[in-house]
């Protein structure tokens, strides 16, 4: 019984910690509050100021990923980022929500994974279960709710394909080098 309220103590310390931390005016301490409650993280990853994050022990970013400021990332469900990642201002990815069928309002959740040299650009949404595949790019604004293929843009809401998009399998962010280390 006492396993609940326990629980909901816990992940609601967690979600004050690291919003706190989000508004450090340091890089370094940002990364070092997600890794303290569990995430793991990429070499050279740039985070900016106003990260949300739930569920930091179920966070994975790879190398060189790139979070913008205001960037919402549940991963409650599971939240997988490859590296060169780039995650723009006010995007929301989501791995858990309530279930509007159920007359219970049952929760529910699925993981959610980004590949490798992807693109999330600004105020959109990624739903949970979703799949964004490498290279892909996904509007501003667009709501993803299916799986998005390699090196296709889609946007839109419900977001769709506008366009495939030309192969760059060396590209590098160099996130952290071109980050100011105090925003």
């Amino acid at each position: 019984m006492l396993r609940k309220p326990l629980g909901l103590i816990v992940g609601s310390a967690e979600v004050v910690v690291l919003r706190l931390a989000s508004g450090v005016p340091n890089n370094a301490v940002r990364l070092a509050a997600l890794r303290s409650w569990g995430a793991v993280i990429g070499a050279g990853c740039a985070i900016h100021h106003g990260l949300q994050v739930r569920g930091a022990r179920r966070l994975s970013l790879g190398a060189d990923c790139f979070i913008a400021e205001d960037v919402t990332l549940d991963a409650r469900g599971g939240l997988t980022v490859g590296s060169h990642v780039s995650i723009n201002s006010g995007a929301q990815i989501w791995t858990a929500q309530h279930d509007s069928a159920s007359p219970v309002f049952a929760y529910e959740s699925a993981p959610v994974r980004i590949g490798d040299r992807a693109w999330i650009n600004a105020r959109s949404i990624i739903l949970p279960g979703v799949s964004i595949g490498e290279g892909a790019v996904v509007a501003a604004g667009a709501v993803v709710t299916k799986d998005v293929p390699a090196w296709t843009m889609v946007g839109g809401v419900p977001a769709k394909p506008l366009a495939d998009r030309p192969r760059v399998d060396a590209y590098r962010l160099d996130a952290r080098r071109n980050k100011v280390w105090w925003w």
